[in-house]
């Protein structure tokens, strides 16, 4: 695949092929068939809201936990805002792919990588690139940079990213000589042979039908990397991850410590065998509303579309819930 664009002043030509697609090695557990894309297991299992839950500190799942938004920069904004939909899943697997390759936490933006990586997954088009899209794909990344998760669990708390060089310019600047520099969080560098290895291929496609497939792809990798028995889930706790509210952290206090008492508390990341995990974000061309039933067809709609592209681990769907078999 090859095109061009330009992106203000300086003309960017793209080709995506073998040697230059989103990554060029194969870390253990990865796919046999496209590139491996890794992602980090809390994003895999919290799940990112699919639309912009807007300028929120919280964007609250209710029993599971939080997504948690930095300050912002501007003037009229107190977040930064909580990445969202596919650009904002394709830039995380960015930083995760790109960091296991160089083998190192300091990631440096080079744009033409960037937009190899999005191409290759399905963001980045000659479509795509007109309007606004230079603009989220800049709002996305701030973002992305400035987000953390926040687990039902006393003490469970992560963040993606612990700072960035160069601040005060643009994160994909193409006239400039020197990229900025990102820094992953120290901890969660240290959790790198636990990121999920998705197929490259899988990933774009899926992205095609809905997050909510490719969410549901991920949650499955998730579970069945860890999984040592069948493991059984409540249409409530699925559901819990498609219909989430937002709010201030003084507003979540009562329930969050109420929901920690409870058994289902999860610990972001842990492993499912340790914790209840659950599903994906919901399909923006479908609500699903308070009804966890209603979630249904909406999931078993993605298991046909993941099924015709992949393996995954035996599941059965039920009125009770969705339980998934140990291959």
């Amino acid at each position: 695949m090859s095109f061009s664009f330009r992106h203000g002043d300086v003309a960017v030509h793209i080709t995506v092929d073998p040697a230059d697609g989103p990554s060029a090695y194969r870390p253990p557990g990865g796919s046999s068939g496209g590139e491996t894309i890794l992602y980090p297991p809390a994003h895999a299992d919290l799940v990112l809201p699919v639309n912009d839950p807007g300028d929120v500190e919280l964007h609250y799942r209710a029993g599971l936990g939080s997504w948690r938004s930095g300050p912002g920069d501007g003037e009229f904004s107190r977040y930064a805002g909580i990445p969202y939909g596919l650009l904002g899943r394709h830039l995380v697997m960015f930083l995760c792919t790109e960091a296991f390759r160089c083998r190192t936490r300091t990631i440096t933006l080079h744009p033409h990588r960037v937009y190899a990586f999005l191409a290759a997954l399905g963001s980045l088009s000659e479509q795509s690139v007109r309007g606004g899209w230079f603009t989220e794909l800049e709002g996305q990344f701030q973002r992305i940079l400035r987000h953390g998760w926040v687990a039902e669990q006393p003490g469970s708390t992560g963040a993606l990213v612990a700072g960035r060089g160069r601040p005060g310019h643009g994160l994909l600047d193409s006239t400039s000589d020197r990229p900025p520099v990102v820094t992953l969080d120290a901890e969660f560098a240290k959790s790198a042979l636990r990121w999920i290895p998705l197929d490259g291929d899988v990933v774009r496609v899926l992205g095609r039908h809905s997050c909510t497939a490719l969410d549901v792809y991920a949650w499955l990798t998730y579970i069945g990397t860890y999984l040592d028995e069948a493991r059984h889930f409540t249409w409530e706790s699925v559901h819990a991850r498609f219909f989430a509210s937002t709010g201030s952290a003084a507003a979540r206090t009562t329930s969050s410590a109420a929901s920690a008492a409870r058994s289902s508390a999860v610990s972001v990341g842990a492993s499912p065998a340790a914790s209840v995990a659950v599903s994906a974000g919901a399909s923006p061309a479908v609500s699903v509303g308070g009804d966890p039933a209603a979630f249904r067809p909406v999931f078993e709609t993605c298991l046909e579309e993941i099924r015709k592209v992949t393996a995954i681990p035996p599941v059965t769907v039920d009125a009770s819930g969705v339980e998934i078999h140990r291959t």
